[in-house]
């Protein structure tokens, strides 16, 4: 009996490793012929965070057609806050007369998105989800994003709103950006940063 489950899917096994071993090998190929200097690296960051210190609302406004709440607009005028990476934002403390309010979890925001068009391209189609017109400012890096609704006139605030992708489903974080970015923060310094 063993030697005829040997027979029948040795073959399929030893495929199998080849195959992994081959995708395996070519990804390493891809990545060594691909990867980019240290000289390109900085070239990419220093060019990702001009764009992030020049926002382009007008742009934006005019390619997805409705209007970005004046709170986004001024937050890309706070550089300090804009060019930090991996913040660690905490929720107010629960209000104890309300135990269906979150126990004050934190939010990741891995970095904040350029206000600029080419930014939305490697986020979430809101309006083909059925969540409407807005702007994906930052991401946690795990492929989710923190946006604000955009609409036919322009408004003071409006709600934050995290959009998860995997599972699918959209998330109100806050009441409004301002909310959101009164709240207590941590700038997470990353180890690579750390000089000894």
């Amino acid at each position: 009996m063993q030697t005829l489950l040997v027979e029948a899917f040795g073959p399929l096994v030893v495929a199998f490793v080849i195959f992994v071993a081959v995708v395996g090998a070519r990804r390493l190929w891809y990545q060594y012929r691909n990867r980019l200097s240290s000289e390109q690296r900085q070239a990419a960051r220093d060019a990702f965070r001009s764009r992030l210190v020049h926002p382009n609302a007008s742009e934006v406004e005019q390619g997805i057609g409705a209007f970005l709440p004046q709170r986004l607009i001024t937050l890309y005028e706070d550089h300090p806050t804009l060019l930090n990476e991996q913040i660690e934002i905490r929720r107010p403390p629960p209000d104890p007369e309300n135990p269906a309010e979150p126990q004050n979890p934190a939010e990741w925001i891995e970095a904040f998105l350029p206000l600029d068009l080419e930014s939305q391209k490697y986020t979430l189609d809101l309006p083909g989800r059925g969540w409407g017109k807005g702007f994906c400012f930052a991401t946690d890096g795990e492929g989710n994003f923190y946006w604000i609704p955009a609409g036919a006139s322009r408004q003071l605030d409006a709600p934050v709103f995290f959009a998860h992708t995997d599972p699918v489903y959209n998330e109100k974080v806050a009441a409004s950006l301002d909310d959101f970015l009164s709240w207590p923060r941590t700038v997470h310094v990353p180890e690579s940063a750390v000089t000894h």
